[in-house]
């Protein structure tokens, strides 16, 4: 009776820990997309490699493939997804269009609002 319950704690903790580092997997990848609100906020302290993005109430950094230098001085900060307007999505779906060049948006990491407020100091 004993080694069973011990070999059912193994499995449920080899089944969640699977699950964790699926979950993980998932936002590595950054191919998850999020609906952009009206109510946004772009940050571009530091935007060279990544731009901070309030979405309503939920808060993203939003990584970028390479430099985009012209993000920290372009008067233009659009997302764009082709075939699906409105969305943000990582996984190089998305761009992230200045007025002199385009960015290929490779992963969207959410972190807290506090996380937010610091980085955007």
């Amino acid at each position: 009776m004993k080694t069973l319950f011990t070999l059912c704690l193994l499995a449920a903790a080899t089944t969640a820990g699977a699950a964790f580092a699926q979950t993980a997997a998932d936002t590595a990848t950054g191919s998850d997309c999020i609906t952009l609100s009206n109510d946004k906020q772009l940050v571009r302290k530091n935007a060279d490699r990544s731009i901070l993005l309030r979405n309503g109430g939920d808060h993203y950094i939003v990584h970028l493939a390479t430099s985009c230098s012209s993000a920290t001085i372009s008067r233009k900060l659009e997302f764009a997804t082709p075939g699906q307007e409105g969305q943000l999505c990582g996984a190089r779906a998305s761009r992230l269009n200045t007025d002199q060049q385009s960015c290929d948006v490779t992963r969207l990491e959410p972190i807290s609002a506090k996380q937010f407020a610091t980085r955007a100091r």
